[in-house]
């Protein structure tokens, strides 16, 4: 049965020492488990973490009871209905999320299935193409991305051929490195970058130009992110700068979107995201939040969303190696979704 019998909370610690929730629901012959991830400016500490503990065991998990957790979008509707704010702030971004995907993992749970096929469907066969961050400058972070990866352990291979060839981190060098491993590798391997701080327009045109660029999150306005998009021919242009500043969601300042779950709330608020973005023609990339726990959920949603691609770090095992289990699970039916700029 997947009548929901009780939701426990507990504070959990992520990557990084930082605090955060982690949430059970418990169905008569299910169970989900998820700890919620926090975002670059971490505002969930302990005492938080123990505030946010204390709705879900007094106020959200009593009203929970008895509601079928098969019904993802009603709850996380009457998640909202809870909170009564316009952005989730009287019970937190955190806790919704926690709540959210640990009623899908018990319904998952009950069924038998993986949490992607639950979340996908049946015919949820498509495996997104992973960006690995792996390095940084005071300029920039730095992802490896393979164009033509046919094995998810390829862009792993490619990370370390990086690695091993760059003498130091910088983008030029960066840049050299990952055509070595090109070379070596027989793949056509490619960097992201990241920026940390603001630069002129003509140095971060300039960048992207001159190195082998494939993807680049920019901060920056509406004139940044116009010219990038014109200027460059194959390369990803993320847009969660605007996105976030803005609400600016339009395939003409950019034509890909790094969604961090945390960001939005639900299940079903990502999935809105998600499918918003595709409307415009705009490439959803589920992106890990910087501190994490070691849950296996966010490959599992970037299947079952159907997003071309996922961003992770490289000390994010478990969510590398769930991706490859995943794509082992689908044998000859999984494809890597093309990840066309």
């Amino acid at each position: 049965m997947t009548i929901i019998e009780n939701v426990v909370g507990r504070v959990t610690i992520l990557r990084g020492g930082k605090y955060s929730i982690e949430v059970d629901v418990i169905t008569s012959s299910g169970f989900g488990r998820f700890a919620a991830p926090v975002d670059e400016n971490p505002s969930l500490y302990i005492v938080e973490a123990h505030r946010a503990v204390s709705e879900v065991d007094e106020i959200i998990g009593p009203e929970l009871i008895g509601f079928d957790a098969q019904e993802q979008e009603l709850i996380d509707s009457y998640l909202w209905e809870i909170d009564g704010t316009d952005n989730l702030s009287h019970i937190g971004a955190n806790t919704a999320l926690a709540v959210s995907v640990a009623v899908a993992k018990a319904a998952a749970n009950v069924k038998k299935m993986p949490l992607y096929s639950y979340i996908g469907g049946t015919f949820t066969t498509e495996l997104p193409v992973p960006l690995i961050g792996f390095a940084s400058d005071e300029a920039f972070e730095y992802y490896v991305m393979v164009r033509d990866l046919m094995e998810i352990t390829d862009v792993v291979d490619a990370m370390v051929k990086i690695e091993e060839h760059a003498e130091k981190t910088s983008v030029e060098e960066l840049s050299k490195a990952s055509e070595a491993a090109s070379d070596e590798l027989g793949l056509d391997i490619a960097i992201g970058i990241v920026q940390k701080r603001p630069l002129e327009l003509e140095e971060v045109l300039r960048t992207v130009e001159d190195n082998n660029i494939a993807y680049i999150k920019p901060l920056g306005g509406e004139e940044l992110f116009l010219e990038l998009i014109a200027s460059t021919h194959g390369v990803f242009v993320d847009g969660e700068y605007l996105f976030k500043e803005k609400d600016i969601i339009d395939r003409r300042y950019y034509n890909a979107l790094s969604i961090k779950p945390i960001n939005f709330g639900t299940l079903t608020d990502l999935y809105n995201l998600v499918n918003d973005a595709k409307s415009e023609r705009i490439t959803p990339i589920l992106a890990e939040a910087k501190f994490e726990s070691a849950d296996e959920a966010l490959p599992h949603m970037a299947v079952g969303l159907k997003c071309p691609a996922i961003m992770l770090y490289k000390d994010s095992l478990v969510k590398i190696n769930e991706l490859i289990r995943i794509a082992e699970d689908l044998g000859e039916r999984g494809r890597i979704i093309t990840f066309e700029g």
